[in-house]
């Protein structure tokens, strides 16, 4: 694939609004908002007007990576926590539901910071670079980048987050003390997503620099492309690949909360639902997917089992507009 222009921090605001965007607008995803079906109040104007907010927040990210690379700004200080909250506020306040992008403002935020510093340092963006600046800023991260984290996902108003166990080592994110405690125990955003990424998709796929993203989706993606060239066929077909690869934790969340309040026990719980969602997946993906007739007709047929057990596989929709970011930063222009 040919290489696309990255100029500058306006450029990766656009990259992260535009994944935003194209995850959502492309269908059928099955159990997800797409142009063809919302989520209850979270109707897909509203994950459009969230696609958009979030904009911003990751254009300081990539103005604090470039910071960074120029020496001006240390590695802990760009804010990684600061910048999510932000994203995850401005989204909220600018539609009427509660805010649609939390899980991918996790990512895009620390991806964004690390376009920034690649470009910085002169870099070719690439996955090998955008991945390894990633790792190195959430490793800087700071206990205060924790406490933001916390207020980002309080603001997200989830119903699906449940209650921690006392025993997991990180404070319950309603918990009224939880700031004090994370500070208390010099807990850094990077402690707390190790902590969170035995039972959480997207703190794995950030403790593990973006594996699945780059090495699943964004690879389906660059093969669908070269393929037949028609991005909304892509889109799907690397959501699918990115399912079949991981159980949703998300999903799995959701089923497991009805057996029980407690994280991460409910994930457990939900694992056997995640699994048959994933090899479903894995069995419309052999039947091509969205590129055939008959992956087609699988795709509603288990979007319509999902909707059903109102279940939608929320994790690896914010992984495939992960995909999409590193895949419009290196060399996609739909």
């Amino acid at each position: 694939m040919a290489r696309a222009s990255v100029e500058g921090p306006d450029d990766v605001m656009i990259a992260a609004q535009l994944a935003a965007a194209l995850e959502l607008s492309s269908f059928p995803k099955p159990g997800n908002v797409h142009r063809r079906a919302d989520l209850g109040p979270k109707t897909f104007e509203r994950f459009l007007a969230g696609s958009i907010a979030i904009g911003p927040a990751c254009r300081k990210a990539a103005e604090r990576g470039l910071a960074v690379a120029e020496g001006s700004l240390g590695p802990s200080e760009v804010g990684l926590g600061s910048l999510i909250e932000e994203a995850v506020r401005k989204d909220g306040s600018w539609q009427k539901a509660d805010p649609t992008h939390t899980g991918f403002a996790m990512l895009a935020i620390p991806l964004s910071a690390s376009a920034g510093l690649a470009l910085g340092k002169g870099l070719e963006l690439g996955p090998r670079a955008l991945r390894s600046g990633l790792l190195e800023l959430l490793r800087s991260s700071t206990v205060k980048d924790a406490r933001a984290l916390y207020r980002a996902l309080r603001a997200s108003c989830s119903t699906k987050l449940g209650t921690l166990r006392p025993d997991v080592g990180i404070p319950d994110v309603f918990d009224p003390r939880a700031g004090e405690v994370l500070a208390e125990r010099g807990l850094r955003l990077w402690d707390v997503l190790e902590k969170c990424s035995s039972w959480d998709l997207v703190a794995r796929e950030l403790c593990r620099g973006l594996e699945l993203s780059s090495e699943v989706g964004l690879r389906r993606l660059e093969e669908e492309m070269r393929q037949h060239g028609h991005l909304n066929t892509a889109v799907v077909n690397a959501y699918l690949a990115l399912l079949a690869e991981a159980e949703d934790t998300h999903l799995a969340r959701a089923w497991g909360l009805r057996k029980t309040p407690l994280i991460p026990d409910a994930i457990w719980e939900g694992l056997e639902m995640a699994r048959k969602v994933s090899e479903e997946a894995g069995r419309i993906l052999e039947l091509g997917g969205a590129r055939t007739p008959e992956g087609l007709r699988a795709l509603w047929e288990m979007d319509k089992w999902l909707r059903s057990e109102g279940l939608n596989p929320g994790s690896c929709a914010d992984l495939t507009a992960c995909s999409l970011m590193m895949a419009l930063l290196t060399w996609l222009r739909p």
